[in-house]
C-alpha cells in the first residue's frame, strides 16, 4: 500500500507540472481549426520496429500507430506540414482498444528541419483506455516541420503514437466558458478491427500471464501456463473472419491456443497449435483456420498445454477469406506430365515411363503403363514398336515434353470444369550440375506455367519427397525451391500460380509415411521455412496419419497439425462400393472432424481405379474403376460429411491406372498385340472422357451446382 500511495503523490505532481508547462488553465482555450494539418503528410521516424512504420501515424486509421525500435530512446516522429503553418494543438493517439499507459514526450517544431526548439516541455502523458487520446495545448506558433520525442513508456520499450494530429487556431480567441455540471454520457467502445496486426501486450483483461520485452521490439505476452488468457474489447470482424496468424516463440514442447468469443468458455471458433521454436525470443508465425467469425465480440485467447511454461506470443492478425481462394472449394488433379519419347528433342531423348527401360514399346517386353491413352487429339506423337491400333491406326504416343502435348491437357482441364493442376516435382537436389533428368522436369514446368497461364488454370508445385537423401532431404527442397522454382523459372510469380488466403501455394507429399525420409523435426523445420516466406502449406500425407500407425510414423501428429491442409492418400487403400463406405465411417469422418478441431482444410484423395499388370504383372483390373461407380461413391460419401475439397489421383497417371484423362475406352483404341487395361473393362462403354466428365461433375457436388445424389449424373457417353 505505501508503494503505491507514494506512486499516487507523484502522479499528481506530474500532471500539475504538465498543466503548468502547457498552459491547459491559465490561458484562454482556443479554437483549433477543423482540419487536421498533418493528414497524410510526409512523416519520418528516428527508428521503428517490425512493421510498425511512420506512415502509420499520419494515415488517419487509429488502429495502426508508429513504435520506435526498443530501448533506443528518445524515439522521434516527424510530420512535414510542406510549409510554414500556425499551430496551438498537437493531439496524440493510441488504438482504442488499448490498455491505458502513460509516455514521456515533449514538442518541438522548426523552420529549416535543422534547428528545433521545444514548444511543449518534456511531461507524462497518460493514454487512458477507451479514447486513449492526449491533447497538448501551447500558444501559438508558426513552422513547417512539427516533432514529438517519446524518452519513455510504461506499455513498451519504445514510443508508440497511432495517429500524429497538427491543429492551428482560430483567427479569434474565445475565453473558456464558465462551466455547467452535467451528467457525461456512457462512451460507446469503440471497436478495433480484427485484420490488423494487433500487439498481444495490448489485451484489456488477462488471467495468470505477464508481459516482458521482446526481441522484436514492444513486449510480448509471457509466462503462459495451462488456463491463462489475454482478452480484447470490442473486436471487429466485420463481414467474416477465417483464419488467423500468431507471432509465437516456445522453448518448450508448446500447446495450443484456443479462440474464444465473449467469454473464456465461450463458442470455440478454432484452435492454433503452437510447437516450439528453439527459443522464448525464436519467432515464427503460426496460421491457422477458424470457423468463420463475423460482428463484433470480445476475443478470448485462452493458452491450453501441459504444466509448466507453454509459449510466448507477440501479436495476432486475422484473415477474410481470399476472394477467388484457389484451393479451398475446388477440385485439383495431380499433373505427372513425366513421358517422353524417342525423338522429341527432350533431355532425355527416349521413353521414360512409357517403358520399362526406357527403350521404344515393345510388345509384352518392355511396357510399364497399364491404359493407353486416347491419342486421337494430338497434334504431336511418336512411332513405337507397337501392333496398329484395333481401328488400324499406328500405335503412337504423346510426349509431355511438347508444349502442345501441356496445352491439350490443360485445355481439358478448362472444358471440363478442373479448376487446375498439381505440378509433380520429383527428385530435388542441392546440386548445380547439369543434370539431363532436372533440366526435362523444369523445361516440363516451364511449359505447365505457359498452358496454365493461356486456359486460365490453376497450378501449384507438389515436391515429392520419395527417394530424397535421408540424411538432405530438407535442404534439398529449399536449395531447390530457392534456386529453381522461384530463381530460375519464377513459378510462383506467375499469375496462374495458385493463392489461397493470399498466399501461394505449395504441396510437400510424402510426409510421415514410413517409407519416405524425414523425421518429426526435419518436417516441422521444412513447414515452418515455407510458411515463414509467406506460403500455404499443403501436407500429402499417410492413410492413417491421425492413429500414427500403419503408413505412418509415430510421433508426427504435431507435424500434421501444423498445416495449412492435409491430403491423406488412398490410393489402393480399399476397393469396390462397400470399401468406400467402410472408409467413410472409419477414416473420413473422424479425419474431417480432426481437421476442423484444429483449423486444418481436409482434402482427400479421390481416385477412380487402380492397376498395374504391366508395372508389375499385378491382377487384371485389381481395383475396378466400376464404370464411374467407385469414383462417385468416394465423392458422395465425402460431400455428405461436409467436405468440399478435394484431390483427384491422378490426371495423366497412365502407369498405374488412375488417370483420368482420355484413355482408350475399348480395344479398337489400343495396340493389337498388347493388353491394355480399357475403359469398358467392368461391362459398360464409357467414352474416353467420362472420367473428366465425371470429374468436373464431382467439382460442381462439391461447389453446391448439383445436388448430392447417390448415383453420378454422368451419362456413360
Amino acid at each position: 500500500m505505501l508503494a503505491k500511495s507514494r506512486k499516487s503523490v507523484w502522479l499528481i505532481i506530474s500532471l500539475a507540472f504538465v498543466i503548468i508547462s502547457t498552459q491547459l488553465s491559465f490561458s484562454p482555450s482556443q479554437v483549433s481549426a477543423a482540419s487536421n494539418l498533418a493528414l497524410n503528410k510526409p512523416v519520418t521516424a528516428s527508428s521503428h520496429t517490425q512493421v510498425y512504420t511512420a506512415a502509420n501515424a499520419t494515415d488517419g486509421n487509429q488502429a495502426t500507430y508508429w513504435e520506435g525500435a526498443a530501448s533506443s530512446y528518445p524515439n522521434g516522429l516527424r510530420v512535414d506540414l510542406g510549409s510554414s503553418e500556425t499551430v496551438n494543438q498537437v493531439v496524440l493517439k493510441l488504438p482504442a482498444a488499448w490498455g491505458s499507459r502513460t509516455q514521456t514526450l515533449s514538442i518541438q517544431k522548426s523552420g529549416d528541419d535543422a534547428s528545433y526548439t521545444t514548444v511543449a516541455a518534456s511531461a507524462d502523458y497518460v493514454f487512458s483506455a477507451g479514447s486513449n487520446t492526449v491533447t497538448i495545448n501551447f500558444a501559438s506558433t508558426s513552422a513547417r516541420y512539427w516533432k514529438v520525442n517519446v524518452t519513455a513508456n510504461t506499455g513498451a520499450t519504445g514510443g508508440q503514437i497511432s495517429e500524429l494530429e497538427v491543429y492551428g487556431p482560430s483567427s479569434t480567441p474565445v475565453p473558456s466558458p464558465t462551466p455547467t455540471p452535467t451528467v457525461a454520457p456512457t462512451a460507446t467502445p469503440t471497436a478495433i478491427s480484427a485484420f490488423v496486426q494487433t500487439a498481444a501486450s495490448s489485451y484489456n483483461s488477462q488471467f495468470g500471464i505477464q508481459l516482458e520485452s521482446s526481441s522484436e521490439g514492444g513486449q510480448n505476452v509471457a509466462y503462459v501456463d495451462n488456463g491463462d488468457y489475454i482478452a480484447f474489447n470490442n473486436v471487429n470482424f466485420g463481414s467474416g473472419a477465417s483464419s488467423v496468424s500468431l507471432r509465437v516463440a516456445s522453448q518448450t514442447s508448446g500447446g495450443n491456443i484456443e479462440i474464444r468469443l465473449d467469454s473464456a468458455t465461450g463458442t470455440l471458433a478454432g484452435t492454433c497449435a503452437v510447437t516450439g521454436t528453439g527459443g522464448w525470443q525464436s519467432w515464427t508465425t503460426k496460421n491457422c483456420s477458424v470457423n468463420t467469425i463475423s460482428g463484433v465480440h470480445q476475443l478470448y485467447l485462452k493458452f491450453t498445454g501441459g504444466t509448466g511454461n507453454l509459449f510466448n506470443v507477440n501479436w495476432f492478425k486475422f484473415t477474410a477469406p481470399a476472394a477467388g481462394g484457389d484451393v479451398v472449394g475446388k477440385i485439383f488433379a495431380g499433373y505427372q506430365g513425366w513421358f517422353t519419347a524417342g525423338g522429341d528433342g527432350s533431355p532425355l531423348n527416349n521413353w521414360t515411363h512409357w517403358s520399362k527401360n526406357n527403350n521404344t514399346l515393345s510388345p509384352n517386353s518392355n511396357v510399364n503403363v497399364e491404359m493407353y491413352p486416347d491419342i486421337s487429339e494430338y497434334t504431336k506423337l511418336y512411332q513405337t514398336n507397337l501392333g496398329n491400333l484395333g481401328n488400324g491406326q499406328p500405335a503412337k504416343l504423346f510426349s509431355s515434353y511438347d508444349q502442345e502435348t501441356v496445352n491439350k491437357h490443360f485445355e481439358w482441364m478448362q472444358s471440363y470444369n478442373i479448376s487446375g493442376a498439381a505440378l509433380q516435382r520429383f527428385g530435388a537436389d542441392a546440386s548445380s550440375a547439369p543434370n539431363t533428368w532436372r533440366q526435362n522436369r523444369d523445361s516440363v514446368a516451364v511449359k505447365v506455367k505457359n498452358a496454365a497461364e493461356s486456359y486460365g488454370r490453376k497450378f501449384y508445385v507438389m515436391y515429392d519427397i520419395t527417394d530424397l537423401s535421408p540424411t538432405q532431404w530438407v535442404n534439398n527442397v529449399k536449395t531447390d525451391f530457392t534456386n529453381n522454382v522461384v530463381g530460375a523459372m519464377n513459378l510462383t510469380g506467375s499469375s496462374a500460380y495458385a493463392k489461397q488466403d493470399g498466399k501461394p501455394v505449395i504441396c510437400i507429399w510424402g510426409i510421415g509415411f514410413t517409407d519416405r525420409p524425414g523425421t518429426a523435426a526435419e518436417s516441422a523445420e521444412l513447414i515452418a521455412w515455407f510458411k515463414n516466406q509467406g506460403y500455404y502449406v499443403i501436407g500429402g500425407v499417410p492413410t492413417h496419419w491421425r492413429n500414427g500407425n500403419e503408413d505412418s510414423k509415430p510421433g508426427f501428429l504435431d507435424v500434421y497439425k501444423s498445416l495449412d491442409m492435409l491430403s491423406p492418400w488412398f490410393v489402393g487403400r480399399f476397393s469396390q462400393l462397400a470399401g468406400a463406405d467402410h472408409y467413410k465411417t472409419n477414416q473420413w469422418q473422424p479425419d474431417f472432424a480432426f481437421t476442423q478441431a484444429n483449423g486444418i482444410v481436409y482434402q482427400p484423395v479421390i481416385w477412380p481405379g487402380f492397376a498395374w499388370k504391366n508395372m508389375k504383372n499385378g491382377p487384371i483390373n485389381e481395383i475396378p474403376r466400376l464404370h464411374g461407380d467407385f469414383m462417385w461413391r468416394q465423392a458422395y460419401n465425402l460431400k455428405s460429411l461436409g467436405v468440399n475439397t478435394g484431390y483427384i489421383a491422378m490426371f495423366d497417371e497412365y502407369d498405374e491406372a488412375t488417370a483420368i484423362a482420355k484413355a482408350a475406352a475399348n480395344s479398337s483404341m489400343i495396340p493389337n498385340n498388347q493388353y491394355f487395361l480399357t475403359l469398358d473393362a467392368d461391362g459398360v462403354a464409357v467414352s474416353s472422357d467420362f472420367y473428366l466428365r465425371l470429374t468436373g461433375d464431382i467439382a460442381r457436388l462439391f461447389s453446391n451446382e448439383i445436388p448430392l445424389t447417390a448415383n453420378h449424373p454422368t451419362t456413360h457417353q
